[in-house]
C-alpha cells in the first residue's frame, strides 16, 4: 500500500475513497499520471494494445492500493488498536477474564455456564 488511510476518508456514495488532506491529493494526481501519460504516449505512437494493457495494469494497481486502503477501515479497531501484541503485552487468547464476580458463584454468558472450582 502506496497511500495512507490518514490522508482519505471512504467515500459516502459509491466505492472508492475521498482525499482529505494535501498528501492525498498528490497521492491520487500522482496515481492519475502514472496511468494517463504513458497511455497518451503510446496511443500518440500508434500502439493500442499496449496503450490498454497499460491502462488495465494501471487501474489495477489502483484499485488493489484503494481496497488495501478501505480493508483498513473496515478493520476492527480493538483487533489493530487496543491488542497486546501493539502495545507490548503477553498475547493469550485461551484465558476468559470475568471481572466482579465472587468465587464460588456460578457466572453465564450467552453461550456458556462458569464457575470457578475451589
Amino acid at each position: 500500500m502506496f497511500g495512507k488511510p490518514q490522508w482519505f476518508r471512504p467515500k459516502t456514495i459509491g466505492w472508492g475513497l475521498v482525499p482529505i488532506t494535501w498528501q492525498g491529493w498528490l497521492y491520487t494526481g500522482g496515481w492519475g499520471g502514472a496511468i494517463a501519460l504513458p497511455f497518451l504516449l503510446l496511443i500518440a505512437r500508434h500502439q493500442p494494445v499496449e496503450a490498454a494493457a497499460w491502462m488495465a495494469l494501471g487501474i489495477g494497481g489502483l484499485t488493489c492500493d484503494v481496497w488495501q486502503i478501505l480493508r483498513t477501515y473496515r478493520a476492527p479497531r480493538s483487533a489493530t488498536a487496543a491488542s497486546p501484541v501493539a502495545s507490548g503485552g503477553k498475547v493469550d487468547d485461551n484465558v476468559l477474564y470475568i471481572l466482579d464476580s465472587r468465587p464460588g458463584q456460578p457466572v453465564a454468558t450467552r453461550n456458556y455456564n462458569l464457575q470457578v472450582r475451589g
